[in-house]
């Protein structure tokens, strides 16, 4: 008896040990397709700052610097199919110009310090034009496409930004607080970016950004 209960446990354990390395190989390979959430909660030590002075208080992600394209971009395996969100407010704008934005990156690679020194898309809210824009980075700045937000942005005030990229399919949406009217692009890029990280960025704006979330699509 105590021989079929020792065989019995030892068929337990194994069959167990089987399970937790097809769950730890399953959790490896949804990382690495961007499929693993990544909270911004969790603290600065999940971020990379390519420029700019951040900080992290209270769930919010600072940056107080009016840095040419500063960014914080998140430690995780590259992705592909996968989306990027969270609150952003203006805490200040470019005292000089009073232009700058603030958004999101999606797919990005190789990020240095410097304007548009990565390759990437970026998503980001644009308060002097009340515009939202998407566009893509290669060492320069390539536009993709530009609409006028159909609520107003101001400095101060949280506004939710998603982006989302789908094959060579990206979609930005813009959603004021208080349940006002959204705004929505949706692009195909054919010579797409297909894989990178995610993270936030600003230009000539200190911003701030809480509840971001990257997870799979």
């Amino acid at each position: 008896m105590k021989s079929l209960s020792r065989i019995a446990l030892s068929a337990i354990v194994a069959v167990s040990l089987g399970l937790a390395l097809a769950a730890g190989l399953f959790v490896a390979w949804q990382s690495r397709a961007g499929g693993a959430t990544h909270r911004g909660d969790q603290g600065l030590s999940g971020w990379q700052p390519i420029g700019g002075h951040w900080n992290q208080r209270q769930g919010v992600l600072s940056n107080s610097n009016y840095g040419r394209g500063d960014m914080l971009i998140a430690r995780q395996p590259p992705g592909t199919n996968y989306r990027i969100s969270a609150d952003i407010r203006f805490d200040l704008l470019f005292s000089e110009t009073h232009y700058g934005d603030a958004g999101l990156v999606i797919r990005t690679t190789d990020p240095e310090q410097g304007v548009d020194s990565y390759q990437g898309y970026y998503a980001g809210l644009r308060p002097d034009e009340q515009t939202v824009v998407l566009g893509r980075a290669s060492y320069e700045w390539r536009p993709l496409e530009v609409v006028k937000l159909a609520t107003p942005v101001s400095a101060g005030a949280w506004y939710h930004l998603d982006l989302s990229a789908q094959g060579c399919r990206l979609t930005v949406t813009a959603t004021p607080d208080g349940g006002r009217p959204a705004t929505r692009i949706d692009f195909d890029d054919k010579q797409c970016l297909t894989e990178g990280v995610a993270g936030l960025r600003s230009f000539y704006a200190q911003a701030s950004w809480r509840n971001v979330t990257i997870a799979p699509n």
